[in-house]
């Protein structure tokens, strides 16, 4: 055994955690190698160092002054729906919650980001953003903290937050989207999990069988939020039980997804309805620009 091989095994030996038969190769070799040998000394005295380190109690005003700047914030709104728990960093916001306890919430919290919370204000500005969205009117992405986000995660965030108020995408476009046609259901779980709903708008997403689909705060209330958004939800249910899933225009031969601010200007006398966009090719139609409803 080479000294490299042998000092990247002196720490899991020293533990007991190295296999016999390494352990037994590394003695050997310590037996003829003076400067690995004293690396193991030094190793030991480090380990000693530590634990008496970490065995002493800091003051209690150390302490709390350390757990204040690794701490992030909890805030918490009362809207006409109910209690709102808003938990930020110094970048933005990190992860609302509709509801329940405010122990589950920095339990949830001190899950995915190994952080506790400590009660705060909500600042005005992230106060009037998150209640804007709340209530239909949107919010911008930049005031989320994407930071600890998984890459996947975070582009499709970005994607749902492109999507236009007052209108509806497919699980399967977003996936097109962020360039993973394949990754469906993984898109439909990123979603399903959203640490920032209403902010990053989760609810806009629906399946591409049609209708509105699940969502974490129950159906009812992703209908509302549609609904105030502007979007016919029993239009959008009664085209789906029908199997429309496109509309386009016989008089520019554009076709889009019903929701669609292009879509909705035709005039009734004028929609064509496809179940898919092969239909709609095959007629001469071509996708909307805006929506792009082919990529889904």
């Amino acid at each position: 055994m080479r000294c490299r091989s042998a000092l990247t095994r002196i720490d899991a030996m020293r533990t007991g955690e190295l296999p016999e038969r390494e352990q037994a190769e590394v003695r050997e070799h310590l037996t003829t190698c003076r400067s690995c040998d004293d690396s193991v000394h030094d190793v030991s005295r480090l380990a000693d160092v530590v634990k008496l380190a970490c065995a002493v109690a800091l003051p209690r005003t150390l302490r709390e002054s350390i757990q204040d700047r690794c701490a992030d914030s909890l805030g918490q709104l009362d809207t006409t729906d109910g209690r709102v728990w808003v938990a930020f960093s110094e970048h933005g916001l990190r992860m609302i919650v509709r509801g329940g306890s405010e122990a589950a919430v920095r339990e949830a919290y001190a899950n995915r980001y190994a952080r506790p919370l400590k009660s705060s204000e909500l600042p005005e500005k992230l106060k009037k953003e998150v209640l804007a969205a709340i209530e239909g009117a949107g919010a911008s992405e930049k005031l989320v903290d994407f930071e600890e986000m998984g890459e996947l995660e975070a582009e499709v965030l970005h994607v749902l937050a492109k999507i236009p108020r007052g209108e509806v995408r497919t699980y399967a476009w977003v996936a097109q989207q962020v360039g993973r046609p394949k990754a469906v259901r993984a898109i439909g779980s990123i979603c399903a999990k959203n640490v920032v709903p209403f902010v990053i708008p989760c609810h806009r997403v629906v399946p591409t069988s049609g209708g509105v689909g699940q969502y974490a705060f129950g159906t009812d209330v992703k209908r509302e939020l549609l609904a105030r958004e502007g979007v016919d939800v029993v239009q959008l249910e009664s085209l789906a039980k029908r199997g429309v899933r496109l509309i386009g225009s016989k008089t520019t031969k554009i076709v889009c997804f019903p929701t669609c601010k292009d879509a909705r200007r035709i005039r009734e006398e004028n929609r064509v309805p496809f179940r898919a966009a092969d239909e709609a090719l095959l007629k001469g139609f071509r996708p909307c620009r805006r929506c792009q409803p082919f990529a889904a």
